[in-house]
């Protein structure tokens, strides 16, 4: 497992004798099924175990990686993952004679590299690997489906001679490219010399990401009706698809080969792809904001229409309007698209072959018309290509939205009342039980702005104030950064935070009988170096998550109008609780919700609610146990009894042990998060501390902010049995827990440090003829009469700046969340997570 302390916290439990290879039942009573043929784990719990991974992560098979030069590929990616030391731009060419092709024929191109002191054309400057204990348990790479074939394309890296195109694998798409004056070439895909690949090689010799790969998503993943550039891809889009599908394949190669099916059950790897939608759509000029594409207006103020003309996708009849506040970039609606074996789809469905709904636009030519942002028609293509397939009878599928925050609340709308709403409600409780609750692009679970009090709860939680963007949509510019008194519940929705979201769902269910959003919770990376799991501060002070480019100075890294800048995070990590580590029992855990998230640190949670839970399970030998034979662990649903009586909640948590030389972070207190809709249909919430206390001190007066050694003592465990204190019977509710940590060094002071940058001294020395001024701490040269003041080779003025001014960061509070624990009166009528069949909507 990725961490030693897991073993001291099942010290003393009942080790289960080995099931069978079939079915295994698990202690929460949910079938566990083994779907394919491997050695029994030899290290099985029927309590279950925490095992720590990766479920968002891109490589140089993501047109927008490998543009920034990211050259780790997902072979490179699990070794890392499984603790091997791997490289990172910039790239150094230490050959010392001209390579030659190899001959060996490749389809999909390698991007190799060699490590520092040895010889080839890409021999890395930087390398990476994860600290003793700290390998990750299981890992799944979600690089781009929409580009697969375009980056294959224009970034492929050839290995086969050839005099004439008949030397070249034609049934694959490729031709020899033979350069002017010579008689032989190199066997590329077609399409390699079109402008745009030779735009993006361009820009990559340079070092700049550029327009290339933002021209392509312009066609694939922002448009109303995506489509493939024709001049790349052929007048079909043929020509890309076919490059796709042999990415895809050797993306599962690499994830199987990387998978130990041994006894040993060392590492597993999930066969993953992310869909990359990210809709340039307008808003409903309403208080709703819904998206819209209908009769939208360039309006010259914004936020108010020309005109008034209705538009068709706001439900109020209201104008669709462009010009808005936060208008900068496209609403975010990313899914991680994960399955359970290596029975996949033949080829990822993209945005392209299935976009989400564009309404009733003018220029959507999709039927039958679905509301702006509603996934129905991606789920289904999915369900019909796996889960119903029968020719893939064990094939299984999830998906997990991300970054709801940068969605400006068209990630969480609430379906409708009507059949095609229930429809699309039944298919996202079949098909997206969890939420990315938390990645380098900021945490979505909930928002405060303490600067200026505004809260996106009610009450506010100060909390909240963790780790926020100042961006509604992904991909803002510096122009549209929202500053503090711009980032409103009218520039920013509610329902981009999943806190709300989880109330809408509830609310929904009370209503529907059944919940869209019942999400458990997981924390990724979204990094784009290919190292999955890289999440502590120290190393993303050093290296940064998309490649040299975004911290190749200080003026990007240390920058709050850089979208990748100062706001992003050093990114979370997924605990699923599991019998053993296996496809099987993991992607069971995930798709239970029996899962947690983290803000990147490694303590271990673990949560159970029931009526019938033991007061004193704290003091007890068989907390798991108990747990699973009283109750519902996290990820689960209570039904009310007919007494009445309130259920209870055992939060149990294990701070990080760290590793050698780098202790953990004491824990700080244990929270309650309860959501809950009255009779009347309003939802209520409020935040309960259960275990432990907050610190008197200040956040720098926890942590010696030089050597970010923790100062307070804070708590090694905190273990408790809470009651809900003002529970009712007859509304429907959520509860999940919050674990803080005390305070400790954000990867900004990590990184002002590392540069050796001391506020408490001036910036520089003078230099100055003058001895009365020579030797003189300096901020500036006016100090220094006539003289210089003069930096030392660490660091910028600008990084000075940045770091001593108050605008970066010194600490950080980090935290794990777990997934809810809902209650649904006896009452209620709730429907079963099984949703219609695919074609019942192209039916209609």
């Amino acid at each position: 497992m990725g961490t030693s302390i897991v073993k001291a916290y099942f010290l003393g439990a009942l080790v289960l004798a080995q099931l069978l290879i079939g079915m295994v039942l698990a202690a929460d009573g949910t079938p566990f099924v083994r779907t394919e043929e491997r050695e029994p784990c030899a290290n099985y719990s029927a309590t279950k175990q925490p095992f720590f991974g990766e479920t968002h992560l891109h490589t140089a098979y993501s047109f927008d990686a490998v543009a920034i030069d990211t050259r780790n590929t997902p072979e490179q990616a699990y070794t890392y993952a499984k603790g091997g030391r791997v490289g990172l731009p910039p790239w150094a060419d230490t050959r010392t004679q001209v390579d030659v092709p190899s001959g060996q024929v490749s389809l999909v191109t390698e991007h190799p590299y060699c490590m520092p002191g040895e010889h080839c054309q890409f021999m890395a400057t930087r390398t990476i690997q994860f600290p003793e204990g700290r390998a990750l348990d299981f890992a799944a790479i979600t690089d781009h489906s929409e580009q697969f074939g375009e980056a294959n394309i224009c970034t492929f890296e050839a290995t086969q001679s050839c005099a004439s195109d008949s030397d070249c694998d034609a049934v694959n798409g490729q031709i020899c490219f033979i350069p002017a004056g010579d008689t032989s070439g190199l066997c590329k895909p077609k399409g390699y010399d079109d402008a745009i690949c030779l735009t993006a090689r361009d820009e990559l010799s340079r070092l700049r990401q550029g327009a290339a790969p933002g021209i392509i998503a312009g066609f694939e993943n922002v448009a109303e009706n995506p489509s493939r550039p024709s001049v790349l891809c052929g007048s079909d889009g043929s020509q890309c698809t076919q490059q796709a599908k042999l990415v895809w394949d050797k993306i599962q190669a690499q994830a199987n080969s990387a998978y130990d099916r041994s006894s040993a059950c060392s590492f597993t790897s999930l066969i993953a792809y992310e869909y990359t939608a990210m809709a340039g759509n307008g808003r409903c000029a309403d208080a709703d904001a819904l998206p819209c594409w209908d009769q939208r207006q360039d309006n010259q103020v914004p936020d108010q229409p020309d005109s008034n003309t209705p538009s068709k996708d706001c439900p109020s009849g209201a104008a669709c309007i462009m010009n808005f506040t936060g208008n900068s970039g496209a609403d975010n609606l990313h899914r991680n698209v994960i399955f359970r074996n290596d029975q996949v789809i033949d080829q990822p469905i993209s945005n392209v072959e299935s976009p989400l709904g564009c309404g009733s636009g003018g220029e959507c030519d999709l039927k039958p018309h679905l509301p702006v942002a509603s996934p129905v028609r991606m789920l289904q293509a999915l369900q019909a290509a796996c889960k119903e397939n029968p020719a893939k009878p064990n094939c299984d599928v999830l998906t997990i939205p991300h970054n709801p925050n940068m969605s400006r609340g068209s990630m969480f709308i609430p379906p409708d009342d009507t059949p095609d709403g229930l429809l699309e409600a039944a298919l996202r409780q079949a098909y997206e039980p969890l939420v990315e609750l938390t990645q380098i692009k900021g945490q979505s679970e909930c928002r405060y702005n303490a600067k200026t009090g505004m809260a996106w709860t009610n009450p506010p939680d100060e909390l909240c104030s963790f780790e926020n963007e100042g961006w509604a949509r992904l991909g803002g510019s510096a122009e549209g950064y929202l500053t503090d008194d711009l980032q409103t519940t009218e520039t920013i929705p509610p329902r981009s935070y999943v806190r709300n979201t989880l109330e809408n769902g509830i609310a929904y269910a009370a209503k529907n009988g059944i919940n869209p959003f019942q999400l458990g919770f997981v924390g990724a990376l979204d990094n784009h170096n290919g190292t999955p799991g890289q999440s502590d501060a120290g190393q993303y002070a050093k290296s940064g998550a998309h490649g040299i480019q975004s911290f190749a100075t200080s003026s990007e890294a240390l920058n709050e109008r850089f979208f990748l800048g100062i706001e992003t995070n050093a990114g979370g990590l997924t605990v699923a609780w599991a019998e053993e580590n296996s496809r099987d029992a993991i992607f069971t855990a995930l798709k239970n919700r029996e899962t947690y998230a983290t803000s990147g640190t490694r303590p271990i949670v673990r949560v159970f609610g029931g009526f019938g839970l033991p007061k004193n399970l704290c003091k007890s030998s068989d907390f798991a146990e108990s747990g699973y034979a009283n109750g519902v662990p996290m990820g689960g649903t209570l039904t009310g009894p007919g007494n009445g009586q309130p259920p209870r909640f055992a939060i149990s948590a294990l701070m990080d042990p760290g590793w050698p030389g780098h202790p953990g972070t004491p824990l700080e207190r244990a929270q309650i998060i309860k959501g809950w809709v009255d009779g009347s249909g309003q939802t209520h919430e409020q935040v309960f501390d259960v275990a432990g206390k907050a610190s008197s001190k200040a956040p720098e007066n926890q942590v010696n902010l030089r050597t970010c050694k923790p100062i307070v003592k804070g708590n090694q465990e905190l273990c408790t049995v809470w009651t809900d204190p003002s529970f009712d019977p007859q509304q429907h509710a959520f509860y999940y827990a919050r674990v803080l940590e005390t305070s400790s060094c954000r990867w900004t002071q990590q990184y002002c440090n590392a540069r050796g940058v001391n506020c408490n001294k001036p910036m520089g020395t003078c230099r100055s003829e003058k001895r009365k001024f020579n030797g003189r701490g300096c901020n500036s040269n006016d100090q220094c009469g006539g003289g210089v003041c003069t930096l030392p080779p660490s660091y910028e003025e600008y990084e000075y700046t940045q770091c001593c001014s108050g605008v970066v960061p010194k600490t950080v509070q980090q935290r794990a969340w777990t997934s809810p624990i809902w209650y649904r009166p006896a009452s209620a009528s709730l429907s079963g997570p099984v949703a219609p069949t695919a074609p019942s909507l192209a039916g209609r």
